[in-house]
């Protein structure tokens, strides 16, 4: 009995061990190069890195040459968040646009960002919570990162009062963007909102991600790792999700995803186009796994974004 006891408390000493790992791996700051699913997004884009280096280039160069600004706010738990502001003389509007999981304006947002100040507007691009230039230990999967964005769009609409702004994100930027929408208010004259390839819930996500890359039931880990979350970066994996906040909201959305995305299955975008009640539009792209949409037929992808945004 005692040598039962025993290895059943190694085995549970065990399990804690797992889950936190787990738990470390997912949401710590930590470098790419450690995460398995970097190997694969390098693979996904390495066809496309002659439009990615159009769009670096001119980033790069308004760096350069002075015609961008580095600005800071401040998050509610006191981190210090950096972005990029690109201005546009005599700005329609600013569009803020929110990078994905682990990742950077640089390898998400800059083979883009050319595009959309054509349009004739100020960009905004942000280093989300944890990444890069801005403060933070822990990646709360657009929870935490939903309500920095607030923080964001006010600093907007102080910097430009009275001018529209129009929210984007692509992977975990899209659903923080989306779970952003249940603490947007009409004082902050958002006109518009355009994701692309995002998660229903953090809780699901990091649910299929351990089905998906380590092939064995997350369901005996999940909980375990959200009370780690709970307990280490003050955050539940089950605290809100797209739907819930979308029901705040009335504002005109544009989704889209990569039919055969493997990180961030097209479902995820498909339940929340059939969810939403306000005014929507979704474009799928059949052969574009994750975040690639753009890259694969910018053509397209550009086209269905000038109308919306008309």
């Amino acid at each position: 009995m005692k040598t039962l006891i025993i290895i059943l408390v190694c085995l549970f000493l065990l399990y804690l061990l797992i889950t936190y790992l787990m738990f470390f791996f997912i949401c710590r700051r930590i470098s790419n190069n450690f995460l398995p699913v970097e190997k694969r997004v390098q693979e996904i884009i390495k066809p496309y890195k002659d439009i990615i280096k159009e769009g670096h280039d001119w980033v790069k160069n308004k760096i350069k040459n002075h015609e961008s600004e580095d600005v800071y706010i401040k998050s509610d738990d006191n981190l210090k968040l950096h972005g990029t502001l690109i201005e546009y003389k005599d700005a329609k509007g600013t569009i803020i646009i929110a990078h994905g999981y682990r990742s950077s304006p640089e390898r998400d947002l800059y083979a883009s960002t050319h595009e959309y100040y054509k349009m004739g507007y100020n960009i905004l691009l942000f280093d989300q919570r944890a990444t890069n230039q801005s403060e933070g230990k822990y990646i709360t999967f657009g929870v935490k990162e939903s309500k920095d964005l607030i923080n964001w769009i006010k600093y907007i609409n102080t910097r430009y009062p009275n001018k529209k702004v129009i929210l984007a994100g692509i992977s975990m930027g899209a659903s923080t963007v989306l779970m952003s929408l249940k603490h947007v208010t009409d004082k902050m004259n958002i006109k518009c909102v355009l994701v692309d390839c995002g998660y229903i819930s953090p809780y699901r996500e990091v649910l299929y991600c351990i089905r998906h890359y380590l092939h064995i039931d997350g369901i005996i880990f999940i909980d375990m790792i959200n009370l780690w979350c709970k307990l280490f970066a003050h955050f539940s994996l089950k605290e809100t999700d797209t739907i819930s906040s979308m029901s705040k909201s009335n504002l005109p959305i544009l989704f889209a995803h990569g039919l055969i995305d493997d990180i961030v299955p097209s479902r995820n975008t498909f339940i929340n186009y059939e969810k939403y009640k306000g005014p929507k539009e979704m474009i799928i792209f059949d052969e574009a796994t994750h975040g690639i949409s753009y890259l694969m037929d910018p053509e397209r992808y550009l086209s269905h974004i000038r109308k919306f945004l008309k």
